[in-house]
């Protein structure tokens, strides 16, 4: 956790830093040290799981950025020996490299919308809390789901308290009711009919790992050929059985921290095809949740 505060926090306070108070004789590497350092702080925005150290970190230190460069700026000074051409080259091709590597990784980061017009929209499963998405998109930078079939546009989602935390403790947690989505309610997405059922795994204390029984305990609900696995549920929670006829306003479960998972969250994604009774073995559907493709970072405000 300290690591990530690290990355998440110090790098851009100190990069906001250097522009602020390091004083430059000339603009041209005023501004790109600006724009490279800018796009640095903007590819954490982008990528970085806000909800380990509060989402409104994420809104501040764009503002701490423009106001650096703007003090910075108002900083640069004419020096009356000029500065060695030498350390003018290396300055400007260190900042341009920078600038032309973080912006191949945004373009990377931003990848991963569905190309496909064959893009189903679903409604939240979760309903009574502020929601983020820590896993989502079409990119490994931004989802650990992605490239690994039929999970390319999966989704795991874990709720926020008032400091836009996912729990209200920084070090490793051992009580899984600290974190704030461990037993929400969970609501069938879309109408259709129950397929599959597992109910019987433990939920296991963090950093513990199911590597058997990778989803849990999950529920499948087919609608057209489409299959909606929803997985980690809290054990014995699942109240539907299978062939039961669902709709968007069906109770289906609570959210736990069952199979192969790192902390209570739901995971949600869209299949299709693949080996009949077996799930993880399908094509991967593209979908969106009340209209909008999510990704990481994304909010749910069901609050």
């Amino acid at each position: 956790m300290i690591t990530i505060i690290i990355v998440y926090l110090l790098i851009p306070l100190l990069l906001s830093a250097i522009l602020a108070f390091k004083k430059e004789s000339k603009e041209l590497l005023f501004l790109l040290k600006a724009i490279s350092f800018g796009l640095v702080i903007l590819y954490l925005v982008i990528s970085a799981r806000w909800e380990l150290v509060s989402i409104y970190f994420r809104f501040i230190i764009p503002i701490i950025y423009i106001t650096a460069v703007v003090t910075g700026y108002r900083k640069i000074e004419i020096r009356e020996k000029p500065i060695k051409k030498i350390n003018l080259y290396i300055g400007v091709i260190a900042s341009s490299l920078l600038i032309v590597f973080m912006s191949a990784m945004i373009i990377l980061a931003m990848r991963g919308y569905p190309k496909s017009n064959n893009v189903i929209d679903i409604e939240s499963p979760l309903r009574n809390n502020k929601y983020i998405v820590l896993n989502g998109g079409g990119n490994r930078q931004i989802n650990a789901h992605a490239k690994i079939a039929p999970q390319d546009y999966a989704l795991d989602i874990v709720a926020l308290n008032n400091l836009g935390l996912r729990s209200s403790k920084f070090s490793l947690i051992t009580d899984l009711d600290d974190y704030e989505i461990y037993n929400d309610s969970v609501f069938s997405p879309i109408n259709g009919v129950v397929i599959h059922v597992v109910n019987q795994h433990e939920d296991l204390i963090p950093p513990n790992r199911d590597t058997k029984n990778l989803t849990g305990n999950y529920v499948v609900i087919e609608n057209n050929g489409n299959e909606v696995v929803l997985a980690h549920f809290k054990k014995g929670s699942i109240v539907v059985k299978i062939n039961d006829i669902v709709s968007t306003n069906t109770y289906l479960g609570r959210v736990g921290n069952s199979g192969n998972t790192s902390e209570p969250h739901l995971h949600i994604h869209i299949e299709k095809g693949g080996e009949t009774g077996k799930i993880l073995n399908g094509n991967s559907i593209p979908f969106t949740i009340d209209g909008k493709y999510l990704k990481r970072g994304s909010i749910i405000n069901n609050k």
